[in-house]
């Protein structure tokens, strides 16, 4: 049966890249061609979009490729995520039947907050995200209690020139955006308050590596009903404490 919803070049890109391997390190652009049998200018112009992209580099003095460090990234990602996982599962299992809201653990990809862990509560009325969507990290509260840990330089170049307004509640302005964020990282909590999706409220704290940088959060989010200020108080207690938990579980030491 034919396979639907195929792209022609990112198999073809795929291809390219698996030309790579323990034997083949390093590959001339004709030995490409031939390997795939595809014409030089058709694998020369891929090979020139990975390698814009940094998954493909190029020796300059033999002008053999090679694969980029940019798998490094992703490598690390993956590993990371992995790790991460089998660390907060017993303690997200454990926070989401003392807290009766779903929770989530999410991870910095880029510019975007992915979610890779989650626990759903019972509830009939409840709020999830499914594990891999991925969302700009400046709209979320996880993205955000991640974002808050760089830099204040680099905090910048993660928010757009405009941000949008979603809710009554959304904050607009750059200059108040990274105020809060300032505050969160000063309180080690992040609070959203029906600032994305009207009705809903969240609380997320930070993840910490080995290294002790920030690259992943913990987050329970439901509707803005159930999520009183009294709730929220007792909320901002349990996830930092879990977070902690979390992070001492993948080798931090504070």
């Amino acid at each position: 049966m034919k396979e639907l919803n195929r792209v022609q070049s990112i198999d073809r890109a795929v291809a390219i890249l698996e030309c790579f391997n323990e034997e083949k390190k390093e590959l001339r652009l004709t030995e490409i061609s031939e390997k795939l049998g595809l014409n030089k200018s058709t694998v020369h112009g891929i090979i020139t979009t990975l390698k814009h992209h940094g998954f493909i580099s190029q020796d300059e003095e033999t002008q053999k490729y090679k694969l980029g460090i940019r798998f490094i990234e992703f490598g690390a990602l993956v590993t990371n995520s992995l790790n991460i996982r089998n660390a907060a599962l017993p303690v997200i299992d454990e926070v989401c039947c003392k807290i009766e809201e779903t929770v989530h653990v999410a991870a910095l990809d880029g510019s975007d907050i992915v979610w890779i862990e989650k626990q759903e509560c019972t509830k009939s009325i409840k709020t999830s995200t499914k594990i891999g969507a991925k969302l700009p990290a400046y709209i979320t509260a996880d993205g955000k209690i991640i974002l808050c840990y760089l830099e204040k330089n680099k905090i910048r170049n993660y928010l757009p020139k405009k941000i949008p307004k979603f809710t009554s509640n959304s904050i607009t302005g750059r200059v108040q955006l990274i105020k809060k964020l300032e505050e969160a990282r000063e309180n080690g909590y992040l609070i959203d308050n029906e600032e994305y999706i009207e009705g809903i409220k969240c609380v997320a704290a930070p993840i910490f590596d080995h290294e002790g940088n920030v690259k992943f959060s913990l987050s329970t989010t439901g509707p803005a009903f159930r999520m009183t200020d009294e709730k929220i108080e007792e909320l901002i207690v349990i996830i930092k404490n879990a977070a902690n938990e979390i992070s001492r579980r993948i080798g931090y030491k504070e």
